[in-house]
């Protein structure tokens, strides 16, 4: 706090003090002033007892709140605590839990920003200790533990994802039943008292409660646990449910709009004269029923103007697709497509980039960053992290970036738009080469810096978010890959990959973090200036992918994916590779649209083919577990008013895939694309039908 002209009346004081404490963020910097006798001020107001005192502000050290205050039971929220006195070596218990002080941030006096430990449902103390002063502070009560965590929480608007309910201490049974905002959850499956699963319904953009009610009436909440946005996501389509034992449940929907495709078939079996067939009623969905649906079944859905999907051995009871409509101008309002990918309703998020150095909570100079040297500038940038290790880097728009000359009383200013949901960022701060006019900037960093658990809402801002930025780059990491064998037709080349794993699903790219050689690699293949993984980035660790590629084309392609690693010092061992499968039919001769044999080996946890006609205008995506790659298909030309594959020539791509954890009865549809794949091959194949 500023230096106070003594010659201020109590009132006048306290007047301004009101309105320093309902400003956002920080209060007012003052300049200090010399009274008309010329004495001068005071050192601060906490240096002054009495006037403490007569102001009433409360202990010079205090916790006051939490925002957010509640959190699930497992963990992981980020939120700040508000008081006063905070400095910048502090400790802060939840509970009986003392958080790592990597998940300890003060940027000012008034506010520490955490990141919640596990702990247990209801209400849990605060403590926070000056660990200068040794000045103690208890908040009765402060956050409040949820009974039952929500995976994913976040979704699109539209309905449709399939989320899981974890609790703690939680009593459910198969007669509980969800609500997301007071709308019911379709499809809710029980598997014991700590875990139930549902799809939710359509919500308007924004975060939701989700209720459990009890067949004994009783409830849990967790408030603000569902975040509705305009985006498709991974968990929406996929199989569920108990074992396939006479009654199949089938939902269909429009992949851009989330439309129910009211008129489209379930197809329940190999071979349209033994299949089952539904047709999907106003919500999307058919139950059908036969002896013939026990064990498993392939299960295809049809619809006009839809591309088919087909899951092969489904041995669950529930099938829910959503088909990407056709880009004819035949089928335009067969039902509506207007949808797109692009998510409308972002948040914001604002803060500030903070260096460490210098006097206490005031902004310091970029000490981790060198100076500049002819045709350079140094520049920070703010990263949202990527659901996936291969996103790959690019370097924004300098009209994003944060410089020394941006504004800032405790660090340097940013903002940035994000998909709604909770979110990990991370900084990094380096030297920026001036570009040539129509070239891309080369930037190097230096230091970086990340914050976990930002919650982001819908055409909202949230504010306060700042990131230290206290991690060097200074590391070195060496694999040693052990590529696949070539074909005639390739890969000759290998392209590996690190990423930082920041957890919870997400990771940072890193513009060093691409090296491509010629295969066979003839050494090792080193990625120098990787961070180190401490403070910010304690808990983290090193994500490494390398994949055999085949110039000109990419195909054909094998990679293995999401290797980890803490050591940087010893090399790492990159092997596990799948020899490039052989696709066996559809072949180069005519097809008959009737059946599908790959030619692989290895333990196979899936496999995901690409039917594509009519230069991709109808395409038709088949999904096989790993245990049959051969396997028969309905004859989708004898279905009337429904998608099907154009007469012509075949373009297509399969993949075999290996998935960590991997159970075909639960696979998602964001479990079908190669960014969730811990090792895989691939190809393409021509022919025609």
């Amino acid at each position: 706090m500023g230096t106070w002209h003594r010659a201020l009346g109590v009132s006048a004081l306290a007047g301004m003090v009101a309105a320093a404490a309902c400003l956002p963020g920080r209060g007012p910097a003052l300049n200090p002033v010399i009274d008309d006798a010329g004495t001068p001020p005071p050192e601060s107001l906490g240096d002054d007892s009495g006037v403490l005192d007569e102001l009433n502000l409360g202990p010079p050290f205090a916790v006051t709140g939490l925002q957010p205050s509640h959190g699930p039971w497992s963990g992981g929220t980020r939120t700040n605590i508000a008081g006063r006195g905070f400095s910048s070596n502090i400790a802060v218990w939840i509970g009986s839990t003392q958080l790592a002080s990597s998940d300890v941030f003060a940027s000012d006096p008034t506010k520490v920003a955490v990141l919640t430990p596990p702990g247990t449902p209801g209400p849990a103390d605060i403590r926070v200790q000056n660990l200068d002063t040794a000045a103690e502070a208890t908040l009765t009560g402060g956050f409040v533990y949820d009974a039952f965590s929500v995976t994913p929480g976040t979704g699109a608007t539209t309905g449709g994802t399939r989320i899981a309910l974890e609790g703690s201490g939680t009593q459910w049974t198969s007669a509980s039943t969800i609500t997301v905002g007071g709308k019911p959850c379709t499809g809710v499956t029980f598997t014991d008292a700590t875990d139930l699963a549902c799809t939710t319904p359509a919500n308007g953009a924004g975060s939701q409660s989700v209720l459990v009610t009890n067949a004994d009436g009783s409830t849990e909440e967790a408030d603000d646990a569902f975040v509705y946005s305009d985006s498709p996501d991974g968990y929406r389509g996929g199989l569920y449910g108990g074992a396939l034992s006479g009654t199949l449940t089938v939902l269909g929907f429009d992949a851009w709009t989330g439309v129910p495709l009211q008129g489209g078939q379930a197809i329940a079996g190999s071979n349209l004269a033994t299949a089952v067939v539904g047709t999907l009623g106003v919500s999307g969905a058919v139950q059908i029923t036969g002896p013939s649906l026990t064990g498993t079944v392939t299960v295809t859905v049809a619809a006009k103007c839809h591309q088919p999907m087909t899951y092969v051995d489904v041995p669950v009871d529930t099938v829910t697709v959503y088909l990407t409509p056709t880009l004819d101008p035949a089928c335009a309002g067969d039902p509506s497509s207007g949808g797109n990918y692009i998510p409308q309703d972002v948040g914001t998020i604002e803060g500030q980039l903070v260096w460490s150095g210098g006097i206490e909570f005031q902004r310091a100079a970029w000490g981790n960053v060198p100076a500049p040297g002819p045709h350079e500038h140094q520049v920070a940038y703010v990263f949202t992290a990527a659901g996936t290790p291969l996103a790959g880097f690019s370097v924004p728009d300098i009209s994003s970036a944060t410089t020394p000359d941006s504004s800032g009383d405790v660090g340097y200013d940013y903002s940035l738009v994000a998909i709604p949901g909770n979110t990990t960022l991370y900084a990094l701060a380096g030297l920026e080469e001036d570009a040539d006019a129509g070239e891309a900037n080369r930037f190097e960093p230096f230091a970086m810096g990340i914050v976990r658990g930002v919650p982001v809402q819908p055409n909202v801002t949230t504010a306060g978010v700042d990131i230290p930025i206290t991690t060097l780059l200074d590391r070195a990491l060496t694999t040693v890959p052990q590529a696949p064998p070539s074909t005639a037709r390739g890969p000759n080349l290998l392209s590996s990959t690190l990423a930082i794993d920041l957890g919870s699903g997400s990771y940072a790219a890193l513009p060093q973090g691409t090296v491509t050689t010629f295969l066979p690699v003839s050494g090792n293949v080193s990625f120098v200036g990787v961070p180190a993984l401490d403070a910010t980035l304690v808990g983290s660790s090193y994500d490494v992918s390398a994949t055999a590629v085949t110039s000109g084309s990419s195909n054909p392609i094998s990679a293995v994916t999401g290797v980890e690693t803490t050591d940087a010092n010893d090399p790492l061992s990159l092997g596990g590779f799948f020899d490039i499968p052989v696709l066996v039919q559809p072949s180069n001769a005519t097809w008959s649209g009737t059946h599908v044999q790959i030619q692989a080996s290895g333990p196979i946890d899936l496999a995901v083919v690409n039917v594509a006609s009519g230069n991709g205008l109808v395409q038709w995506q088949i999904v096989a577990p790993g245990s049959d790659l051969s396997f028969d298909l309905p004859d989708l030309s004898q279905v009337p008013d429904v998608g099907q594959l154009l007469h012509g020539v075949l373009v297509t791509n399969f993949a075999i895939a290996r998935i960590g954890g991997f159970q075909y009865g639960q696979v998602r549809s964001g479990q079908l694309v190669s960014s969730a794949w811990s090792a895989y091959a691939a190809d393409v194949a021509t022919g025609s039908y």
